[in-house]
């Protein structure tokens, strides 16, 4: 039967093909004209009628068969509209009736519903848009249709008969014939017809496609123009004041409209209480294109008012008026005593900026009331010293300027005079036979010092020094005496207390014994006899005049206290002369002299070579006496020679990397300090190369250049191989490409490689047809640039103007937008010219994602996104508070709660909440949204998104290769900023755990680690980044065992979160651990980015009746997903998904008819007999549904591990429960949570039937085989 209606379906499509053919009629009377078939492809119309449709539209097309195609003639498009409208083929696609014909033969069929009036105006707005239509040709529109519109046409169908759109219809099955009307073109008779099915198309065929020909011939409709908006006149406005002084100032205003002859500014001066003095008004009049004035010649700190009139040829218009208060008379600043002396003030200051008629200094006189000194200073001066004033007495000097308007506010600053002190710190020192020298610490206010000196036989002498001296040297002193020596400040007239010491010169100053000995090839110690009163000793040295050509003359200055010093550097075999002369400070006492000669450089003995092989050479010798280093060098053929310098202790050397069946000459040398001895030589042949040999790994292997579609490699030379072979890969996988270089390459660039991407590279050494161990790097593309400063302006309550930076060298920008709750985009391709865009259309009140890709050929680029509410410039009033999408009020809306899980909900779905948007009376208003809270629609919950929340949440961070440094920051903000949403960190709200994986997991730290945010929020800074591989399943696996246990913080009572964030599909096995996750009743939340499997991620966390699986499309796109993600772990359904009601809610109260109660749904035919309620039971310690119940004991089950436990003895007999699947031994734990209430169920039914319908209804709530659980081989489930 269904074979013969598929053949009679095929043949009635033929025959009507067949009979349509037939019936074309051709039109050749159309020059230029734009047909733009309009098609409804909701889910009321069905594949097969779509098919008809397709059909319809080929036949008419082919009327046109004769007439011009392209842009000098015909030109046809097809939009298909349901939720959306999409434009299929745009006017400008094809240049030939074939070509448009196979398009139309290729349409797919979505489905959806129908939005005629969305459609509509897509077709004005796109289909029909200025950069696609020609002035002078006739716009025809044909809409398909077969039921009512979804929403609104009127507006949509007014912009089409405005914009000379000639608008048919062709209604089918249930379509509006009323909406219709209003939809067509006049006469509506002429432009509208109706069948009553698809398979009538035929019969109305003849009919459309003779109309559509001759309105085609027509001219085009007119375009309607909106009628001129008289523009109201204003008036001055916004008048700010700026460059405010005290005594003028700048208004500026923004310019009246209209015929504005001029303006008039009316300054008017005010009294302390605000009172206008008119007398002292004055008036200004400016010129028309004037918007700002500067005010002169005003009072200093007086209130004005400013008022500017708009003057026009016949009248005075609007003003604008402001008040401002003049600043009052500038002070000095920065004034201070720069100077204080025993007798005198020296006062400095900065000068104000305008007009000065000078200064007056004051000081008040303490001893003298009334009288104060006083002095005028010029305007132009900026210090002053003040005289005549007491020895140590403190003053107080004010100070002001004198301006023509008056004198400024005073300013003071208080200084204190000197007081007549002695010199401190008076030291004589460095006594030599006739000097020494005398220092002392600067008094501060002294002119100058004398210094006195006397003998014993009171032989006195004194010199006057400046101030600046705090340093001199007695000179012409008699050996070994005894000298009185004083000094005392002077100032000015005044001199100071004296201040007195002792001093006596020295016996002798000459080194007695001079010795040099330890002489080597390039050192020497020098030593002598110390020197009493010395300061320091000069030793200088040279070769002498027979060798001085080996080396120059040097000197040194040494402390005091040295009588030894180890020359070294010095020419080999060579013979110096060297004096030494005693410092005593400045003075130089006399030298000693003595000459000695350096050893001469010897040979390295003994050289030789041990062994050798096709790459390598061994060398030996023995020591040399004096030899600090040793020189080896080596060089085959005409290459460049290649050295080593060896310490003086080794005496054996390998030298490698060789060339294999070359000739060396290795050359060796002693050095000696800075000096190099004699070489000597010998020559050996390395062994040939055979293919048994180990091919050399290629060394220094690295990536020196990183750009958006390549790499730069370079390696170091590997002796003997004959070319080095690349290969590179994805680091996710893909087509693996090499490439072979020739054995004088030290770099390549790998070119064509796609942008922001991974990949793991070989570098291998070429032996002939052999290959070397392999050396791995790997490395990571640059991102292609992003679009900058993305923004919506000018929003009003139904569009958006979008605008952004220019991105240097796209091709173009694809620009796409939706409704935050939906998942479908609308977009937009745009030229490389465009910076902005504006977008219609939008629903008033909703809150839309806009997103712009820049394009660069076939590439396209990383995405910005931005939000915007759409809402007009009058607030709408809204019946829910939280409208506004903010983080707080979005995110503190709290769903509806359900226990069970719903495994069918669609994963994309967001979170359902009430919001109800009213316009303005103007507008039409907005449908409600349906959609479900629990909370009142009309208020806001108040505090913190996630202040009721308390959960044990740990977040496992992907910290593979593929992420990188850069992207793992990202990583941490978007980490950093979730936890801020929850105000209380600590045991008593929630806790955050954060683990690392790649290869092996660890731990950041646990949840009991941190008892406030301010820790956590340090630490999550604070993160390090690992690398290597993906092994997600490895990683939820250890949070399970290691992290959600009350050892390590977890409480019993609260929810259990574990929130995966990954970038790319995991190298093992990830459901076995995840359903083991959730059915120890461990919430999981999945966060994918960039390369994340979609599929994978659904296994790992499986859709439930909240949004628990996220996806970035890249690290910068974290904040889109942001807002949704904290709602949903800050949801009702996520923390109570896996509570458990309280038990004696659930047992106490025994149902008293066991009628009522539901039956469970369990496999087909498993349950025939009605489940009653039992009575309450004892509480096990098993598993259970409400936490993790792994025990810290010898005999605990591990289901992580394959290791088989050990046979323990019989434990105290359990009470009865469900009977299980077969465990593997291990000891017999306490009785489990099953419990009494299974048990009384079972006893009490005592039936197989009974059984297995309550076992049925366990397993379809939980989804999972506990056989998983317990077994310890290998992870499966059913």
């Amino acid at each position: 039967m269904g074979l013969s209606s598929v053949w009679i379906f095929l043949l009635s499509l033929f025959l009507y093909h067949q009979r349509v053919t037939g019936q074309i009629e051709a039109c050749r009377t159309v020059a230029q004209a734009d047909i733009v078939f309009l098609v409804d492809e909701s889910w009321a119309v069905g594949q097969t009628s779509f098919s008809s449709v397709k059909n319809f539209i080929s036949s008419i097309i082919s009327s046109f068969q004769d007439s011009v195609m392209g842009d000098e003639g015909v030109r046809f498009g097809v939009t298909v509209f349901s939720d959306v409208p999409r434009m299929r083929i745009a006017l400008t696609d094809y240049g030939s009736v074939e070509q448009v014909l196979t398009a139309i033969r290729d349409l797919p069929y979505d489905g959806g519903s129908r939005r005629t009036g969305e459609a509509l105006r897509f077709l004005v707005d796109t289909a029909f848009s200025p950069a696609i239509i020609r002035d002078n040709s006739p716009k025809i529109a044909l809409l398909i249709t077969n039921g009512p519109s979804d929403d609104r046409i009127d507006e949509a169908a007014t912009a089409a008969a405005d914009g000379g759109i000639s608008v048919f219809a062709v209604g089918l099955g249930g379509a509006d014939e009323l909406e219709l009307r209003r939809i067509v073109s006049e006469p509506h008779d002429e432009h509208l017809l109706i069948a009553a099915d698809y398979y009538l198309l035929d019969n109305i065929f003849p009919k459309v496609s003779r109309r559509v020909c001759v309105t085609a011939s027509e001219p085009p409709r007119p375009v309607k123009s909106p009628e001129p908006v008289e523009e109201p006149t204003v008036g001055p406005r916004d008048l700010q004041v700026s460059e405010l002084a005290y005594s003028s100032l700048r208004l500026t205003w923004s310019q009246a409209t209209g015929d504005v002859t001029g303006y008039r500014l009316l300054v008017t001066p005010l009294t302390s209480r605000g009172n206008p003095l008119h007398h002292k008004e004055k008036t200004l009049d400016l010129k028309a294109d004037v918007s700002s004035s500067l005010v002169t010649e005003l009072s200093p700190k007086t209130d004005y008012t400013f008022t500017v009139y708009a003057i026009y040829p016949n009248m005075i218009g609007d003003s604008v008026k402001v008040t401002v208060q003049t600043t009052p008379l500038p002070r000095v600043s920065n004034f201070r005593v720069i100077e204080e002396g025993l007798f005198s003030l020296r006062l400095g200051w900065t000068p104000p900026l305008g007009k000065l008629n000078g200064f007056k200094i004051f000081i008040p006189r303490s001893n003298r009331p009334g009288y104060a000194y006083e002095q005028l200073l010029p305007g132009d001066t900026s210090s002053h010293v003040i005289d005549s004033l007491e020895e140590d007495k403190k003053y107080t000097v004010h100070m002001y300027a004198v301006y023509p308007q008056g004198p400024s506010e005073p300013v003071s600053a208080d200084g204190r005079t000197l007081k007549l002190v002695q010199v401190k710190q008076f030291l004589v020192q460095n006594a030599t036979t006739d000097t020494f020298q005398a220092r002392w610490a600067s008094v501060r206010g002294a002119t100058g010092y004398r210094l006195t000196w006397a003998s014993q036989n009171d032989h006195i002498e004194n010199i006057n020094l400046g101030d600046n001296f705090n340093f001199y040297m007695i000179q012409g002193l008699h050996s070994g005496s005894e000298y009185t020596v004083t000094i005392n400040p002077i100032f000015g007239d005044t001199e100071g207390p004296v201040t007195t010491t002792k001093a006596k010169t020295l016996e002798s100053s000459a080194v007695q014994t001079l010795k040099v000995s330890g002489v080597t090839t390039s050192s020497a110690v020098i030593s002598w006899n110390s020197v009493p009163g010395a300061t320091g000793y000069r030793l200088a040295w040279g070769p002498t005049p027979e060798f001085s050509g080996q080396d120059r003359p040097r000197q040194l200055a040494l402390n005091g206290s040295t009588t030894d010093y180890h020359l070294k550097n010095v020419a080999h075999n060579t013979e110096y002369v060297l004096t030494l002369y005693v410092l005593f400070g400045s003075v130089v006492g006399p030298g000693v002299t003595a000459t000695f000669r350096t050893s001469p450089l010897g040979y390295v003995s003994n050289f030789k070579v041990t062994s050798y092989t096709s790459t390598s050479i061994d060398v030996e010798w023995s020591p040399i006496v004096g030899a600090t280093e040793y020189k080896l060098t080596w060089k085959t053929g005409i290459s460049s020679p290649q050295s080593r310098y060896l310490d003086h202790s080794v005496l054996f050397n390998r030298i490698q990397d060789l060339s294999p069946h070359s000739t060396y000459t290795i050359t060796i040398a002693a050095i000696y300090g800075n000096s190099e001895g004699p070489e000597i030589s010998l020559s050996q042949l390395t062994a040939t190369v055979s293919d048994s040999d180990p091919i050399p790994a290629v060394r220094g292997v690295k990536v020196v250049d990183i750009g958006i579609n390549f790499f730069t490699l370079s390696w170091s030379k590997t002796p003997g191989a004959s070319g080095y072979k690349i290969t590179w890969v994805p680091f996710l996988g893909g087509e693996e490409r090499f490439h072979v270089v020739s054995a004088a390459s030290t770099t390549y660039t790998i070119q064509q490689l796609k942008e922001s991407s991974a990949y793991k590279i070989q570098v291998s050494s070429m032996v002939a047809h052999r290959e070397g161990s392999p050396v791995l790097v790997t490395a990571r593309t640059l991102d292609l640039p992003k679009v900058n400063r993305f923004a919506a302006l000018n929003t009003t309550d139904s569009s958006t103007v979008l605008n952004w930076t220019r991105v240097a060298g796209v091709s173009g920008y694809l620009l796409s937008w939706r409704h935050i709750s939906v998942l479908e985009s609308k977009s937009e391709t745009l030229g490389p010219g465009f910076t902005s865009f504006k977008i219609g259309d939008l629903l008033y009140g909703r809150t839309y994602i806009f997103s712009i890709r820049p394009l660069y050929g076939e590439v396209t680029g990383p995405v910005t996104t931005v939000y915007q509410r759409i809402l007009g410039q009058d607030t709408p009033s809204t019946t829910a508070q939280s409208a506004t999408p903010t983080a707080a009020s979005i995110l503190n809306t709290t769903a509806v709660q359900t226990v069970t899980r719903n495994l069918h909900h669609t994963v994309t779905l967001p979170p359902q909440r009430t919001v109800t948007a009213t316009k303005p009376a103007a507008r039409p208003s907005v449908s409600t949204l349906r959609l479900t809270t629990a909370s009142p629609p009309t208020t806001t919950p108040s505090g913190p998104a996630c202040a009721k929340a308390k959960a044990d949440i740990v977040f496992l961070v992907d910290e593979s290769s593929s992420i990188g440094a850069d992207n793992f920051i990202k990583i941490k903000d978007f980490i950093f900023r979730a936890v801020t949403y929850f105000p209380i960190i600590g045991p008593s709200a929630t806790q955050i755990a954060v683990v690392h994986y790649s290869d092996e997991p660890r731990i950041e730290f646990k949840l009991n680690e941190f008892k406030d945010r301010n820790s956590i929020l340090r630490a999550l800074r604070g993160l390090r980044y690992g690398t290597g591989n993906t092994k997600t399943g490895k990683g939820i696996g250890y949070v399970i065992q290691e992290l959600f246990q009350e050892s390590a913080g977890m409480r019993m009572d609260v929810a259990h979160v574990l929130v995966l964030i990954t970038d790319g599909r995991a190298q093992d096995d990830v459901e076995p651990p995840s359903r083991i996750a959730r059915a120890l009743g461990v919430s999981i939340v999945a966060v994918g980015v960039h390369n994340a499997d979609l599929d994978e991620l659904n296994k790992i966390a499986a859709p439930t009746n909240y949004k628990n699986i996220f996806f970035s499309p890249t690290f910068d796109d974290f904040p889109s997903i942001e807002r949704e993600f904290i709602k949903s772990i800050c949801s009702d359904e996520l923390l109570t998904e896996y509570k458990v009601t309280d038990e004696n809610a659930q047992l106490d109260n025994p149902t008293d008819d066991p009628e009522e109660m539901a039956k469970p749904e369990g496999p087909e035919g498993a349950c025939s007999s009605q489940c009653t309620k039992g009575q309450k039971g004892e509480k096990g310690d098993g598993f259970g549904l409400g936490g993790l119940r792994f025990r810290p004991s010898p005999g605990r089950f591990d289901p992580f591990t394959s290791a088989k436990g050990e046979t323990g003895e019989k434990g105290a007999p359990g009470t009865d429960g469900i009977p299980g699947l077969p465990g593997r031994p291990g000891r017999t734990g306490p009785p489990g949570s099953g419990g009494q209430r299974v048990t009384e169920y079972i006893r009490e039914k005592k039936s197989l039937n009974d059984f297995i319908c309550f076992h049925s209804f366990i397993l379809l709530i939980l989804k999972i085989d506990f056989h998983v659980l317990f077994s310890g081989n290998s992870w499966h489930s059913r």
